[in-house]
């Protein structure tokens, strides 16, 4: 089994979004393939604005950026559906409703959320709530582009497995509770032939709270997946070509090269996250250590490139 996680970047606009679709029918072909997704680009930090705006007293600016949400996802749903074919189109008549539905009620649900709440009530349980729409939409828009793609596909709201404890906005998983909940929810659809496509960066606490397992942490959510499902890979889709041995995004001498690493131990990379490579969340190292799961960090954009292998020495990473 492997576990294919896709970070926000990836999943930018439709275009983006049904080139990973792609990607996933591609290495999800010969392969049992759990799918976990970030928030599209750019919503995790407009949510935390709202949540902002609220704790301000804004909360009038707050329910407009929660419409201007609304919007870019209900446009991105109909990018999505004008993208396919004619054929395709009429056999998921019955389909696209639903996905408009679901997107409609995520939307409403964040809107009582935020219009329902007093300034004294904007806590960190509730900022988390709010932070949870942008994985919450993600995955149904993934799940809708697998399927117009012809490969089979459902979305799963982690709250439904990943069990944490209570401290919001930076929670830790209930590792056994979660491994038994996760194959309960998650085995019977991959024996289905159906690639389950969840959230990442959310979990839920043993009495239905949500929580958040900290900013940028889907890779985590990835990792914590790979451990309790006991997958032999974990592949980390993003924007770049894999670790380098310096930031390619900051300023570099005339005559500096950046050089993708081709391969790195699990200590190695350890050190790079908790130093600040931005690629890659610390949390994610220990689960796959433990295990020996090999990770790959790729480039959505730049398949064809292998990226950086992370993990014991001897594991080969195929299509």
């Amino acid at each position: 089994m492997q576990i294919l996680k896709f970070g926000g970047s990836s999943l930018a606009d439709a275009v983006a979004v049904q080139f990973v679709a792609q990607l996933v029918r591609e290495y999800a072909r010969n392969r049992e393939t759990v799918v976990v997704c970030s928030a599209c680009a750019g919503v995790t930090d407009r949510l935390a604005r709202v949540a902002q705006l609220v704790s301000a007293g804004s909360s009038a600016r707050a329910l407009a950026e929660v419409s201007t949400l609304r919007s870019s996802h209900r446009a991105l749903l109909a990018s999505l559906s004008l993208g396919a074919s004619a054929s395709k189109r009429a056999g998921q008549a019955n389909e696209a409703p639903s996905v408009e539905q679901e997107l409609e009620e995520l939307g409403a649900c964040l809107q009582a959320l935020v219009a329902g709440t007093a300034l004294r009530n904007a806590d960190a349980a509730w900022t988390d709530a709010v932070l949870s729409y942008g994985e919450r939409a993600s995955t149904r828009l993934v799940a809708h582009a697998l399927r117009q793609a012809e490969v089979a596909a459902q979305a799963v709201e982690a709250t439904r497995f990943l069990m944490t404890d209570n401290v919001f906005q930076n929670a830790a998983p209930l590792w056994e509770e979660t491994r038994h909940r996760a194959q309960a929810t998650l085995l019977p659809l991959i024996k289905r032939g159906i690639v389950p496509v969840v959230t990442g960066f959310i979990g839920a606490t043993l009495s239905g709270e949500v929580t958040t397992l900290g900013r940028n942490s889907s890779d985590f959510s990835a990792a914590i997946l790979a451990d309790v499902l006991n997958a032999g890979e974990v592949w980390l889709w993003t924007d770049v070509d894999g670790i380098y041995d310096s930031d390619p995004r900051g300023p570099q001498e005339s005559s500096d090269e950046v050089t993708v690493l081709e391969s790195l131990t699990y200590d190695e990379a350890l050190r790079l996250a908790e130093r600040g490579a931005k690629v890659l969340h610390p949390r994610t190292i220990e689960p796959l250590r433990q295990k020996k799961i090999a990770l790959r960090i790729r480039n959505t954009f730049r398949p064809e490139h292998p990226g950086t292998r992370i993990g014991p020495p001897a594991r080969s990473i195929t299509r």
